[in-house]
């Protein structure tokens, strides 16, 4: 859902699908407003497991907004103490975490239209979403979008605070103190037209890859349980052996390992360390760090992985880095051994942190790490 456009308003929707005129009287304080109220709704359960996925390692979270989920994590009575002021800057966090599932499912069902939606086409998926998602997750997903700086801000703004079932039209008592006061002569920021189109194409183009990354987990899912049961029927015979995307199997160092991946309650709940692509290595996108000042135009590149964990749609990997790199000098990475065997090109040191990546992007493994060089990462 990366666009918007109203219907029976006054005015022709421009090439964007929003209105010339929309959102023109939605404030900054208006979208955080609705956030608090949306988030307000959340049963304990939604706001636990909201707090749990919003604390995964693997997302950049500001080391402020961090200490505020744990803090509410750990209390009591959350609900209770979700709008003071110190955790307010965490909300969004909240909202964001407990719409993903949501948010991903309405843009499976808008499909094509998933870039620029209709209000007719956004209302018509949010009928087939609430067969799984409450209201309330439903209308936490529309007021986090609201929040955000897409061309379907506007539209979700709109369809949260004027349809009855969501239930955020009254938002007494979370509008005083939601944002900063704007000077009286600085007018609310307004995007151009170049903007918004600007935004639409990214949006558009984020969207299409959101689709072929689905497509392509599905059939990975698919995959990893076929391997695991060739892994169980080798296992069975003694013949211990890395199924892989194409048929073919390649030796596993698996059974010979002596040390088991370390992986975080959170982690724990989601990556399997039984994963037939374990120990593996694999290219995946890794995002840029502030450590690197070399390319700071791009804010990624793909790297060689080692495979720590995986589930059907996600797999768990530590980066490899280049000698002379800053991570080949940060003490937490660990220099390979065998770095040719395992299918680098080069020496190279695996970070001491692991991050999540979508197994739909990453192909099988190209090699296969030493047992020497596995528990050196442990």
């Amino acid at each position: 859902m990366e666009g918007g456009s109203s219907e029976g308003g006054p005015t022709e929707p421009d090439s964007t699908g929003i209105t010339a005129d929309s959102g023109a009287g939605i404030t900054d304080a208006d979208r955080i407003s609705l956030v608090r109220a949306a988030v307000a709704k959340l049963t304990r359960d939604d706001l636990q497991e909201a707090l749990d996925r919003g604390l995964d390692p693997s997302l950049p979270i500001p080391t402020p907004v961090a200490n505020a989920l744990k803090a509410l994590r750990k209390h009591r009575d959350p609900i209770s103490v979700l709008d003071r002021p110190q955790y307010r800057a965490a909300l969004p966090y909240v909202s964001a975490a407990a719409a993903d599932p949501c948010l991903t499912r309405t843009i499976e069902v808008l499909g094509d239209h998933s870039d620029d939606p209709t209000r007719a086409q956004l209302l018509d998926a949010l009928d087939q979403v609430r067969d799984t998602y409450s209201d309330v997750i439903i209308g936490v997903m529309l007021a986090s979008v609201a929040d955000g700086d897409m061309p379907a801000s506007d539209l979700c703004f709109e369809v949260a605070t004027t349809d009855d079932r969501f239930g955020l039209a009254d938002r007494t008592g979370f509008e005083q103190s939601a944002a900063p006061v704007r000077p009286a002569t600085q007018a609310p920021h307004q995007p151009t037209a170049e903007q918004r189109e600007a935004r639409r194409l990214k949006k558009q183009r984020e969207a299409e890859e959101r689709r072929r990354k689905m497509e392509a987990a599905r059939k990975a899912g698919e995959q990893v349980r076929q391997a695991r049961k060739s892994e169980r029927a080798a296992t069975a015979t003694g013949n211990h052996r890395h199924p892989v995307a194409d048929g073919a199997s390649v030796p596993s160092s698996a059974p010979r390992l002596t040390r088991r991946a370390a992986l975080t309650p959170v982690q724990e709940e989601e990556f399997d360390r039984g994963d037939p692509w374990t120990t593996g290595v694999v290219f995946a996108w890794v995002q840029f760090t502030s450590d690197d000042q070399e390319t700071p135009h791009l804010d990624g590149k793909s790297r060689r992985c080692v495979v720590v964990a995986g589930s059907t749609d996600h797999l768990l990997v530590r980066p490899g880095y280049s000698e002379g790199g800053v991570k080949s000098r940060d003490w937490k990475s660990v220099p390979l051994r065998h770095w040719k065997r395992a299918g680098f090109d080069r020496p190279t040191w695996i970070d001491g942190e692991s991050i999540r990546v979508a197994r739909g992007e990453v192909d099988a493994p190209m090699g296969w790490l030493s047992p020497e060089d596995w528990n050196a990462l442990w």
